[in-house]
Parts: C-alpha cells; sequence; structure tokens
C-alpha cells in the first residue's frame, strides 16, 4: 500500500503541476482576451464619441448656418414688406392725388358749365323778350299804328344821317344794302336817296329788302358805314341798358 502510495504521488504530484500551468495558461489567455476586448471596446467608443462629437458639431455647425440664413431671410422679408408698403402708400397717394386733381377739375368744368348755361339762358332770354316784344307790338297795334310807328322811325333814321357830319367818312357806293320793316314810303325814300347824294356824293337808286322782324323803321349799309333806326334794334338796346341796371 505504501508503495503504491509512493508510486502515485509522483504521478499525482505531476498531474498537479501539469493542471495548475494549464490553469495559469488558461487565465493568462482569458486575462488577455479580455483586455484585447475591453481595450477594443474602449476604441470603439472613443471612436463612436469622436464621430457623436462630430456630428454634434455639424449639427451645430448647420443650425448656425440656419439661423444666420434664417435672420437674413426675415431680414429681407421685412424690407420687402417695408419696400412694399412704401410703393403702396406711393400709389394711394398718387390715387388720391389724381383724383382730388380730376375732381376739382370737374368742379372747376361744372362752374364754367353752369357760367356758360346762364349766359346761354340770359342771351336766350334776351332774343326771346326782343321776339315777344316785336309779337306784342303786333297784338296791340293796328296796321294803321304801326305804318305811323314806322314812318316817325325812319324820319328819325334820315333826320340822324341828315345832322351826321360826313366830311370826314369815306364810303364805297358800289356796295348798298337797305333792309326795313316795311316798303319805305316814296317821300322818305326820295329825302334818303338826296341825303346819300348830299352827304357821300353817291348817286344811289333805293332799293330796300323787307324784313318784318325788324319790326319798324330801316337800316342800311353804305360800304363800311352802317346805320340801324329799327325799333328791334332799340328793343334790344333797352333790354341791354335794363340788364346793365340790374346788374349795378
Amino acid at each position: 500500500m505504501s508503495d503504491m502510495l509512493k508510486l502515485l504521488l509522483p504521478i499525482i504530484a505531476t498531474h498537479v503541476v501539469v493542471l495548475a500551468v494549464v490553469l495559469v495558461l488558461i487565465k493568462r489567455i482569458l486575462l488577455g482576451d479580455t483586455s484585447k476586448a475591453v481595450e477594443s471596446v474602449r476604441e470603439v467608443e472613443n471612436e463612436i464619441r469622436k464621430k457623436e462629437s462630430g456630428i454634434r458639431e455639424q449639427i451645430e455647425e448647420h443650425e448656425r448656418v440656419f439661423q444666420k440664413q434664417k435672420m437674413a431671410a426675415e431680414k429681407e422679408l421685412d424690407e420687402h414688406r417695408d419696400q412694399a408698403d412704401k410703393e403702396v402708400a406711393r400709389a394711394r397717394d398718387q390715387v388720391l392725388g389724381e383724383a382730388r386733381t380730376e375732381a376739382d377739375r370737374m368742379v372747376e368744368q361744372a362752374k364754367r358749365n353752369e357760367e356758360k348755361f346762364r349766359q346761354q339762358i340770359a342771351q336766350d332770354m334776351e332774343e326771346k323778350a326782343v321776339a315777344y316784344a316785336g309779337e306784342i307790338f303786333e297784338l296791340v297795334f293796328t296796321e294803321k299804328m304801326a305804318e305811323a310807328v314806322d314812318l316817325v322811325f325812319t324820319d328819325e333814321l334820315l333826320d340822324a344821317l341828315d345832322a351826321l357830319d360826313a366830311s370826314s367818312i369815306t364810303v364805297d357806293s358800289g356796295a348798298v344794302e337797305f333792309t326795313s320793316a316795311r316798303a319805305i314810303a316814296p317821300a322818305q325814300k326820295r329825302r334818303l336817296e338826296g341825303l346819300l347824294k348830299e352827304k357821300f356824293q353817291a348817286d344811289i337808286k333805293v332799293q330796300e329788302t323787307v324784313q318784318e322782324d325788324l319790326v319798324a323803321g330801316l337800316a342800311f349799309k353804305l360800304g363800311s358805314l352802317e346805320i340801324d333806326g329799327s325799333l328791334s334794334t332799340r328793343m334790344q338796346e333797352a333790354v341791354d341798358e335794363v340788364k346793365k341796371h340790374a346788374r349795378g
């Protein structure tokens, strides 16, 4: 038994030593792999941290660029908005100015038209006043009375012609025109012809044109000389005089 133990002890010791060596080796191997693995993990972590840091910096840079571009865009937008507001204000002022100018022009035109209309009405009233006076004359005066008035007005014209100083008046006896409300009485016609010859050395045969709207009297032209002794002209002068007094 003791011999057997003696024999087995070296063998057992040898196996123990071998097993211890193997365990030590396995431990070293395991520890070496673990260290490498830990080192690799640490390297990966460091790489990830570096990438995260780079990505973070890129994100921050992009954010700064975005904010800068955003501020620039907002500034440009504000400038465009201000410019648009100014243009709208200018356009509004221009439209309002043109509208005021047009309104003033229309008011001024209306005033001119009103004044022109008043003048036209006044002129129409004057013309109608003379026409109405002629109609009243025909309605009120009989034919004999009208003839008498005609004679009086014609005589007044002849008297005025007789009193005229014709020494400084030169007339063209070739251009004559006689207009009367009625046929000129023979005696008045002879007197008129005699006065024309005496005053202007014009040997003229009077041929009148009857124009009833003269109402009474006559008018004649001898070259540039015009003399109107008709009742219609007297009535027009009366209308003008009344109008003048009314304005005064």
